[in-house]
């Protein structure tokens, strides 16, 4: 229930965007869309750079096989790809309130995040422990 609430809560947060700003709507949603693609890049990276030093990591049910080396880098080309064109305005020419904040918003985020790592993130941060069965 207490998720559900959240959720709710949120959604109606941000509906009221819609109604002040389309612009800062369009904004957000594409901020989600371009963070998510954006979050696939450094597993995806890390993975087939290990199948490529052959040093795999432990599979799961599912496996690739043969092809898994080029599955990760042909997800590796579209995310950037997509990262590259997600931002740009879908309307010429661009104006205020037709132009696409989403990219700019992003930065300043990843520079926030950055920062926060650099002044104190590293001292709180501690690496997960798997869990023993």
């Amino acid at each position: 229930m207490n998720a559900l609430g959240l959720v709710s809560v949120i959604s109606f947060l941000i509906s009221i965007f819609y109604v002040i700003s389309t612009t800062a709507f369009y904004a957000i949603i594409s901020l989600a869309a371009i963070s998510l693609a954006f979050s696939y890049i450094p597993p995806i990276f890390f993975v087939a750079i290990q199948k490529i030093r052959g040093n795999p990591p432990k599979y799961g049910p599912f496996k690739l096989g043969r092809y898994g080396i080029f599955v990760n880098i042909l997800a590796l080309l579209y995310l950037v790809y997509i990262i590259t064109w997600m931002p740009f305005p879908t309307i010429l020419p661009v104006t205020k309130s037709n132009m696409n904040y989403a990219g700019p918003l992003l930065g300043i985020i990843i520079i926030g995040a950055l920062a926060d790592w650099i002044i104190s993130g590293h001292k709180r941060f501690q690496v997960p422990v798997a869990p023993k069965f």
